[in-house]
């Protein structure tokens, strides 16, 4: 990817010009640190995919390449369901991605990436079932022909993954029956006891051996900060995704273990 970065004066007023793949958008100056770092986090992990940003005093908004109007920052001080009813987009990074699970327990409420913003990634993937099922493509996964969205990159990175996968069997096959019996993937749905879209409907999530995974509803809520699942999950397995774009479910404090999902903008390099 290229990303250059660039600012200019004129007048009173100072620009910053993000171009990605030779698609330049001007951020408005005057946006507080956070934001303005969250706004270059996701221009460039969806390079393309963000026409402009408007600011106004009570929020920022996105006119996506789709034409759609997304709000980034609504300003609005959220606590932990209020951001996973209805985020806006800046608050779907209110949790860092942990590169290493180093906790004795996991932190109540350390979610990263289970705030999602459906107006966001319709505008990405689409919008409806018919809308993302023009954008379904087959991935060759191991031997599983699966259908996966190509905006994005999703699917591009999904196929580096098996590759990487079939790499990582040869010297351990014994996590082969992981990556056997899948859960699938594209599958449009609502979270179970929600309105809320799964990340699955946009075509962007896989679900892997579902009986060598574990998942919080299933569990004990004592068992929810638990590292032993966890920890016992093949992180070769993890590491392999979370190269190309994926988070894992099982950084979740109400894990899904086998559960990964295309979200680049939560993962290095764009990660704020």
């Amino acid at each position: 990817m290229w990303l250059w970065l660039g600012m200019i004066r004129c007048g009173f007023c100072c620009w910053l010009f993000v171009t990605v793949l030779g698609a330049e958008v001007v951020v408005p100056s005057g946006l507080p640190t956070g934001t303005e770092k969250a706004l270059r986090c996701f221009l460039a992990a969806y390079p393309g995919c963000i026409e402009s940003v408007q600011s106004e005093e009570s929020r920022v908004t996105l006119t996506m390449a789709s034409g759609a109007v997304v709000v980034f920052e609504d300003y609005l001080p959220k606590k932990y369901q209020q951001r996973i009813d209805d985020p806006d987009l800046a608050d779907t990074l209110h949790d860092a991605y942990p590169a290493e699970m180093s906790f004795k327990t996991w932190p109540e409420g350390l979610d990263p990436g289970r705030y999602r913003s459906d107006a966001f990634l319709g505008a990405i993937y689409g919008s409806t079932k018919s809308e993302v099922k023009k954008n379904l493509v087959t991935v060759d996964f191991l031997g599983h022909k699966l259908s996966f969205n190509q905006c994005n990159g999703a699917a591009a990175a999904l196929k580096k993954v098996a590759a990487d996968l079939a790499e990582v069997l040869k010297k351990k096959p014994g996590l082969k029956p992981h990556l056997e019996n899948l859960g699938g993937t594209y599958n449009w749905r609502k979270v179970a006891g929600t309105s809320r879209l799964s990340a699955h409907s946009y075509g962007i999530s896989i679900d892997l051996n579902t009986d060598l995974g574990a998942y919080w509803q299933w569990e004990k809520k004592q068992a929810l900060a638990e590292m032993k699942k966890r920890l016992a999950y093949p992180q070769e397995i993890v590491k392999v995704f979370e190269k190309h774009g994926f988070i894992w479910g099982g950084k979740w404090y109400y894990y899904d273990l086998m559960h990964f999902e295309y979200r680049p903008e939560l993962l290095p390099p764009h990660a704020p």
